[in-house]
């Protein structure tokens, strides 16, 4: 496949759709739609080298664009239009992040309004990716997370609407909204309790939701939320990382800033912190630091 086949292909479209028939334009309008969407195909196709990429994107973008439009003139053609303007977002995204988040909440109003929440949903986190990746923009990121969690519980598609809320708390935490973050992460340890397959994870979410809490600085509401779940879970009273809260709960209202770093180490000797975990440990240490002392 070539360049000069794509423009070739746009040509036709662009004859097909001005021309001129005594039945209407409903059909030439499908017709240079396809026409279009083929065109898109063979711009990708097209792209030889890194240096080509760039332009053949834009043209690749700009074909599906215009077979989406066309699509979206009958109803019996929202499905093409929806997956029209996917393919957009697509060839969009790693030059014009910003297009392909235009094109891909076009995709998702065309599937909300069809029923489709599945691939709703699927947009938005693929929003949410590109906000988070190519943007660094993390309150966007949250906010369409959120928006995939809502579509997948319409879904009824539990173990999604897990993941989604859990990136929610995770995104939440690192912009410092941590009641928004212990919301999520509780009601993810809910969900997963009466699961066989998720609910060896509920220590994991509740060590979370914990930090999260000695982040607020409410050392009693810490304390109570330790003993709820204790509570949902009979069995997480026994487990290290119930342990490494307690001792770091233990520190924080001692202000032993030493013993605090070494329980730190010698959990993560034993189950390796994560960078997340890693970030909301140093605001707590840090939160330490920064305490007026007594004496």
């Amino acid at each position: 496949m070539s360049e000069r086949q794509a423009q070739e292909l746009l040509q036709q479209a662009d004859k097909r759709l001005n021309s001129w028939s005594w039945f209407g334009g409903g059909n030439k309008e499908e017709e240079a739609a396809e026409l279009y969407e083929k065109a898109g195909n063979t711009f990708k196709l097209a792209q030889r080298s890194y240096s080509q990429s760039h332009r053949k994107g834009n043209d690749a973008g700009e074909a599906f664009t215009k077979a989406a439009q066309l699509f979206m003139k009958t109803s019996d053609t929202l499905y093409d239009a929806s997956k029209a303007y996917e393919s957009a977002a697509k060839c969009y995204k790693k030059n014009q992040p910003e297009m392909a988040i235009s094109m891909l909440e076009y995709a998702i109003k065309i599937d909300k309004e069809g029923a489709h929440f599945r691939n709703a949903a699927k947009h938005h986190q693929e929003i949410a990716e590109i906000y988070e990746s190519d943007l660094v923009d993390l309150q966007g990121a949250m906010h369409n997370w959120e928006q995939a969690a809502t579509l997948h519980m319409a879904d009824d598609q539990q173990a999604m609407v897990n993941k989604c809320l859990l990136k929610v708390a995770h995104f939440a935490a690192q912009l410092e909204q941590y009641d928004k973050a212990i919301e999520n992460l509780e009601t993810v340890a809910t969900a997963s309790a009466d699961n066989q397959l998720t609910k060896w994870s509920i220590k994991e979410y509740f060590l979370k939701a914990g930090l999260c809490h000695l982040c607020t600085g409410d050392l009693v509401r810490t304390r109570q939320a330790l003993d709820k779940y204790c509570n949902m879970d009979m069995t997480f009273e026994n487990t290290r990382e119930y342990k490494f809260l307690e001792g770091i709960i233990e520190c924080v209202e001692n202000g032993d800033v030493e013993l605090f770093t070494q329980k730190v180490f010698e959990f993560d000797q034993l189950t390796k912190l994560d960078h997340w975990k890693t970030t909301i440990l140093l605001r707590i240490k840090k939160s330490m630091d920064e305490e007026p002392s007594l004496l």
